[in-house]
């Protein structure tokens, strides 16, 4: 394999890891930003602790290098960038041949209740509130130069299930479907897309993160997992010629658990396949250009997959989750409604409620302690079913409220508090 030496810019590159085929074997070598850019781990966001309901943010690889965790210490941490195609000039290897882009996406799976320091249990139904992406990203072009960062939010399916054969013990992830006409990942694995649109504010060389939150997102089942995938649309053009470095650049922030040239440590029960979901994800040139010959066409490839030397083997992203508690503390006409959680609040708490019937005006309404409606939040027409709602409490003055669950078969109130 080729040797790469540092370009010009802030950082250089170093080679990356071979990948097994979907049934065994090896790909192409993979090419990855080196640690030139400082990456400090101690600006993001800390890991909460918690009673039997759990409200915080979880981040697989910051828990294993946690003093508590599972390789306390241990990761190398580094940045991939990623572009949406390979004819972008990245570098060049010591014999002057040009290296270009070889990564697309990046993505995350989090399995909650599969945690190295705590997570959610299996009980757990749960709502994804907030998620933090770390990155870097450097501009080199006028500041007026939007570039716009996607975001998808990937679904549960256990139909994706695959276990990696060839690797000893055998690893079990969900596959993420990739789309090669549109390179987008394919529509039927995302919940929901958001975008954050990059300018000379985000300009950083310092590892950081990006806030985007989520609330209102489907309620997820007890034991589901949930995922991130984040693409990089340049707001430039660009040519074969060009130079990256030149001109906007995008990194993803990831961990090697570790250290450098190391596989990860499975955490979990071996004999469970369904054990450690926890894993991130790449979509390499092969893949983006349909050309891969091994079996990872349509295919966003796993942590799993990557021989030692691959240095994002998770991705720091972080999943700000809420257990959800006591759906049927309250019922009146069909009507079921949840203690809203946290409680008390001083944020964003998440309030669920049920319908044995339909309702072609469901509500929730805020009041305070005179009666005096606060806010009205219009949830539409419902069919029968368990649904959840997002209230913004920090804007509220620090006391006690009712929130009422209006509609068509009749109403359900309860008392919440407000601290700051």
């Amino acid at each position: 394999m080729k040797k790469l030496y540092a370009i010009v810019a802030s950082f250089g590159l170093i080679l990356g890891a071979n990948a097994q085929t979907k049934n065994g074997g090896v790909i192409s070598q993979k090419l990855v930003p080196n640690g030139k850019l400082k990456t400090e781990t101690s600006k993001f966001r800390a890991l909460q602790t918690s009673s039997r309901a759990y409200s915080g943010w979880l981040n697989y690889a910051l828990q294993l290098d946690d003093p508590n965790g599972y390789s306390p210490g241990a990761a190398f941490f580094d940045f991939q960038t990623i572009f949406p195609d390979s004819s972008i000039i990245i570098g060049t290897f010591t014999d002057g041949s040009t290296a270009y882009n070889q990564f697309m996406k990046s993505a995350t799976m989090l399995d909650p209740k599969n945690m190295p320091v705590e997570g959610l249990v299996n009980t757990d139904a749960f709502t994804l509130d907030s998620v933090a992406i770390g990155y870097a990203y450097l501009r080199n072009l006028a500041d007026n130069i939007v570039d716009t960062l996607v975001i998808d939010i990937i679904k549960h399916n256990n139909a994706l299930l695959y276990d990696m054969p060839g690797s000893a013990p055998t690893h079990t992830y969900q596959d993420i479907e990739y789309d090669q006409p549109s390179n987008k990942v394919k529509a039927s694995n995302i919940i929901a897309t958001y975008t954050y649109l990059l300018t000379a504010q985000d300009s950083t060389s310092t590892s950081k993160e990006i806030l985007i939150a989520t609330a209102g997102l489907p309620q997820q089942a007890a034991g589901n997992r949930i995922g991130v995938c984040v693409s990089f649309k340049p707001g430039y053009s660009y040519s074969i010629t060009d130079s990256l470095f030149d001109m906007n650049a995008f990194l993803v922030f990831s961990a090697e658990q570790n250290g450098e040239n190391t596989d990860p440590t499975f955490y979990g029960t071996l004999s469970d396949g369904t054990s450690d979901m926890n894993c991130s994800y790449a979509l390499p040139t092969s893949v983006r250009y349909d050309i891969n010959a091994n079996g990872w066409n349509g295919y966003l490839i796993p942590t799993w997959a990557w021989t030692p030397g691959y240095s994002a083997e998770h991705n720091i992203i972080s999943f700000h989750v809420t257990s959800v508690v006591g759906i049927d503390e309250t019922k009146a006409n069909g009507l079921a409604i949840g203690q809203n959680f946290p409680n008390p609040a001083s944020g964003i708490t998440t309030i669920n409620y049920s319908l044995e019937t339909a309702s072609s005006q469901v509500s929730l309404v805020v009041t305070d302690v005179t009666g005096k409606t606060i806010q009205v939040i219009n949830q539409g027409t419902k069919a029968p079913g368990l649904y959840n709602v997002s209230l913004d409490a920090s804007n509220f003055a620090a006391g006690v409220y009712n929130y009422t669950l209006q509609t068509d078969l009749g109403s359900v109130t309860k008392k919440f508090f407000v601290v700051k």
